[in-house]
């Protein structure tokens, strides 16, 4: 089987094997729990025309294989057999999506032109907007060009890499990823992790712990960054290798439901500390704490 061929296969057709159907039906989308967390609505929109999905609780999305990955948390190759396991093959009744949709897919494809460090002053600024200095973004990130095939004008933004080879992309205007999604993990043979949502969170990390140098047991952190609670999963050999892992994620469901799923697959004997509840328990995130800018910091310390 082809991918083409598997991301052809209706979404609903993979949710019903196991064993999810509609809450819902409309004109042109079903309405589905989530498969990936306990849901008290529904919040999964599987859009029947275009064979795609998105979840609204944690903002993912994707194709037929993309869903498989994610609900088996595996890799491609790995999805690919899992779609046939339940009895998927060539020749599988398929899905045609319509025209407008592979329009939409075309615009949305992007050429990366060249990765170096960070230079532009415009990047700079705009990290320094949140409260980022320029030696942390340097250390951790690289300045990313891009372009589009429909939009061929040259982009800049700031370029934080990720596990498979991928960049989690971020500017004062754009949000996104160059070509592969992944988790990012840095290792420096400590015996505990820190886990943060998104990079910028743990850049403010790097900040606070700059800002604090008398708090040595900052800089005894293992680091996970998940680049989307969507790959909570993915951080699971990584973060099970450790005793004690610091959690410092977001203060809302996505965050919470993470949480939860680290808390679920930790081996027994190891401690989960949900720091963001000691550290920032008003503010949405370690970045909006870092700042102060609509909840000064509450003089909590780690």
């Amino acid at each position: 089987m082809t991918s083409q061929e598997a991301n052809s296969i209706p979404i609903g057709d993979i949710l019903s094997r196991y064993g999810y159907e509609p809450s819902h039906r409309y004109g042109g989308y079903d309405m589905y729990s989530s498969p990936f967390r306990r849901d008290a609505s529904p919040s999964f929109k599987v859009f029947r025309d275009e064979n795609r999905w998105y979840d609204f609780g944690e903002g993912s999305h994707g194709r037929t294989v993309d869903l498989v990955m994610r609900m088996e948390n595996c890799s491609f190759a790995q999805a690919m057999k899992h779609i046939e396991a339940l009895g998927f093959s060539s020749g599988t009744t398929c899905v045609q999506p319509k025209q407008a949709s592979r329009a939409i897919q075309s615009v949305s494809s992007m050429q990366i032109r060249d990765v170096m460090p960070v230079r532009n002053r415009y990047l700079l600024s705009y990290a320094a907007s949140r409260g980022i200095d320029a030696d942390i973004v340097s250390r951790f990130c690289v300045e990313v060009h891009y372009s589009f095939e429909k939009n061929p004008g040259e982009k800049f933004a700031l370029g934080f890499a990720n596990d498979h080879g991928g960049y989690e992309l971020r500017n004062g205007m754009f949000k996104g990823c160059a070509k592969a999604k992944d988790i990012t993990c840095i290792s420096a043979g400590n015996g505990s992790c820190a886990v943060f949502e998104g990079f910028f969170d743990f850049l403010s990390f790097e900040q606070y712990a700059k800002d604090h140098p008398r708090m040595t047991e900052l800089r005894k952190l293992d680091v996970c960054v998940l680049n989307s609670t969507a790959l909570t999963d993915r951080s699971r050999d990584f973060l099970s290798g450790y005793k004690t892992v610091h959690a410092f994620l977001d203060n809302d469901k996505a965050g919470n439901d993470a949480l939860d799923r680290i808390r679920g697959f930790l081996p027994k004997g190891s401690i989960l500390v949900n720091e963001s509840e000691h550290l920032y328990p008003s503010c949405n995130d370690f970045n909006e704490f870092l700042q102060g800018v609509k909840c000064p910091a509450t003089g909590n310390e780690m």
